[in-house]
């Protein structure tokens, strides 16, 4: 992969505006990925703030360190969001530098751009690659290896959950026969298979997204096991938050959006369940801060279109745990 790779943060004004940084601040990246929002906060901030960044993937600890290595407020963790809460490392940090909870927390969830562009990791059906797909690539199965564990109802199920595909079952069947005559071993095999389903070219034509998007989308989600936890991760966040500290988080799919802004509303005393409302009032740890979520502007659009399907949304840790 070209050392030249050009990493475009999503939504990085908002994030700026909303996730202010104070005099000797207190950050949390739990995604730290190649950096492009920490270069932005930390140029914005004072000399006394600690900025600690957290990613699972080694290649992109590496690059964000050559970005901002020189920087001593910053210090770089290995660990997945999800579980980095328990590291002895991550504990040792916060115990030191930031006792009283942290200023402002950040999540950017998903893949970054360092994925997509390096068909050595097979997260892409654009390039011809191994069907890897793990963020980290030292830890877990592959793609192809977590394929070849499934059954049809399984592989079918992780599909419409994470893909939200409509033609699960058979892509499931399309994607299984291909592997077990042998033409499963690449990205395009992957991307082949679906168009035996869902041909490309009537798609491409209606300019609809590729058929293969959704399938890539829910092996990647499964094999990295992204939505598990979620809500647990986001609790931890909000708890580890000062009072009057703020949490971002960005999305870039409805599935994932959606657990954050449910989780949110719940850890903000909202009540979104079905039935009635329960019979003591939910806990309020935050007040939601543009309860909507914030949207790339147009400008930004135009000039990153992956950025089309981010959604920002924010909370601000409240000073006690009030009654809504």
């Amino acid at each position: 992969m070209s050392a030249t790779l050009v990493h475009v943060p999503v939504l990085l004004q908002e994030v700026l505006e909303w996730l202010p940084v104070p005099p000797g601040g207190r950050v949390l990246d739990l995604t730290l990925g190649l950096g492009g929002h920490a270069e932005a906060l930390l140029a914005q901030a004072d000399s006394s703030v600690r900025y600690l960044g957290v990613d699972r993937d080694p290649q992109a600890r590496q690059r964000a360190q050559e970005r901002l290595g020189r920087d001593g407020r910053l210090t770089i963790l290995a660990g997945a969001h999800e579980s980095i809460w328990t590291d002895p490392l991550f504990q040792a940090w916060r115990h030191l530098q930031a006792p009283d909870g942290f200023d402002a927390i950040l999540l950017d969830l998903g893949v970054s751009t360092l994925h997509l562009k390096d068909p050595s990791r097979g997260f892409s059906f654009s390039a011809s690659g191994p069907l890897d797909m793990r963020m980290d690539p030292d830890h877990g199965p592959t793609a192809l290896e977590w394929i070849a564990e499934q059954s049809e109802e399984t592989l079918a199920d992780a599909l419409y959950q994470f893909g939200e595909e409509r033609a699960s079952r058979p892509i499931a069947r399309a994607i299984l026969r291909a592997l077990a005559e042998g033409r499963l071993a690449t990205t395009q095999d992957l991307a082949s298979a679906v168009y035996e389903v869902i041909p490309r070219e009537p798609a491409k034509r209606k300019g609809l997204s590729d058929p293969a998007t959704r399938t890539f989308q829910a092996i990647r989600i499964a094999v990295n096991g992204e939505l598990v936890g979620l809500p647990a991760v986001l609790e931890q966040a909000v708890m580890a938050l000062k009072p009057g500290g703020r949490l971002a988080v960005i999305s870039f799919h409805s599935l994932e959006d959606r657990i954050v802004k449910q989780t949110l509303r719940r850890l903000a005393g909202l009540h979104d369940g079905p039935g009635r409302m329960p019979p003591h009032p939910l806990p309020q740890h935050l007040r939601l801060l543009r309860p909507g979520g914030l949207a790339p502007s147009a400008d930004e659009i135009r000039i990153n279109p992956p950025s089309r399907s981010a959604r920002l949304r924010l909370g601000e840790r409240l000073a006690s745990q009030v009654a809504p």
